[in-house]
């Protein structure tokens, strides 16, 4: 099979089942990855063609183990889901996983930070530290996934295409009926001009009217349409750049030094809700899963390495002043 084939039949397969375009970038880069490799492997079988890339990736491409595992299974999928093939043993040298814990605003800093913003660019940081949202989900809002009386957000397609509900914060209730409020002559104009918003599938055929709706719009939208004629003059929501610009300036406006970003945010609200729960921590662990769209207890289970350890013997430096 030709490359040009095999990337098609890989893209239209990732299609069929839902894949996240995050997610066809990344196995569609690996594959033509691993296509070139093969033209200079002289290995018999799959698996030790597989095995020497893998290695190769590892030892001059000096890649981390999550980035080695998103190769295997890009390349994997392609056997099994495109090719119908099922793949033996395949040996290979592993990358390991160093332990690292992520990177977390203590409480003062959460506020020094959302001090330096206003408007929408509040907002932002407010829906990632106060519902845990992640930076794509937050962009991705739409104005009917609000519920102001029962202070509930509603998060579609998420991270392994789940929706799930978070509760609103009381604190943002307030700044979201203003927003809405000028949102509303925003879509006032769009909808004027005939600017229809993006819809997911293909929900514009079936409902005509549903992109110049004020439920569909959205509640972070564009500065305007996409000019790129293949994207067919939609309006889209605002770019996860321009938002990790700006809260990235007022990490630094803050004075906060701490490799941080957009999803720092989200581990901080992880660590803060798990200090504020009470009883169980089984059960807390449990919700807060939930409410994070974690796949797995274990990744949640992260945060309690963060949470701050009862001190039941003083360091030694602190005893002088009992000498």
């Amino acid at each position: 099979m030709k490359k040009a084939e095999a990337m098609r039949q890989m893209y239209e397969c990732m299609r069929l089942q839902r894949k996240s375009r995050w997610t066809i970038k990344a196995y569609s880069e690996w594959l033509e990855k691993y296509i070139n490799f093969l033209s200079g492997c002289h290995a018999e079988t799959v698996e030790e063609k597989l095995g020497q890339f893998l290695t190769r990736i590892v030892t001059q491409d000096n890649v981390a183990a999550a980035t080695q595992k998103q190769a295997l299974c890009a390349i994997i999928y392609f056997y099994k889901r495109v090719l119908k093939m099922e793949l033996g043993d395949i040996s290979f040298l592993r990358s390991r996983r160093p332990a690292r814990l992520p990177e977390v605003f203590s409480r003062q800093e959460v506020w020094r930070v959302l001090d330096r913003l206003d408007g929408e660019g509040w907002l932002w940081g407010a829906f990632m530290y106060g519902c845990g949202l992640r930076l794509e989900e937050t962009c991705q809002l739409r104005v009917k996934d609000i519920d102001l009386d029962r202070r509930m957000v509603m998060v579609r397609e998420g991270k392994g295409d789940k929706d799930r509900t978070v509760p609103l914060p009381a604190l943002l209730v307030e700044p979201l009926r203003k927003h809405l409020r000028k949102l509303e002559d925003v879509h006032a104009g769009f909808a004027a001009r005939r600017v229809p918003v993006s819809l997911p599938g293909r929900l514009d055929k079936k409902y005509p009217n549903a992109p110049y709706s004020w439920e569909w719009f959205w509640l972070f939208p564009a500065a305007g349409p996409c000019k790129d004629p293949k994207w067919g003059g939609h309006l889209y929501h605002i770019h996860k750049t321009a938002v990790q610009k700006r809260i990235r300036r007022a990490i630094l406006a803050a004075k906060i030094a701490k490799k941080a970003g957009c999803h720092t945010f989200r581990h901080s609200f992880a660590t803060h809700w798990l200090e504020n729960a009470e009883g169980n921590h089984e059960i807390a662990l449990k919700r807060l899963q939930e409410l994070l769209g974690h796949k797995d207890v274990k990744t949640t289970m992260l945060y309690l390495h963060l949470l701050p350890k009862p001190q039941d013997m003083a360091s030694p430096l602190d005893s002088r002043s009992a000498a």
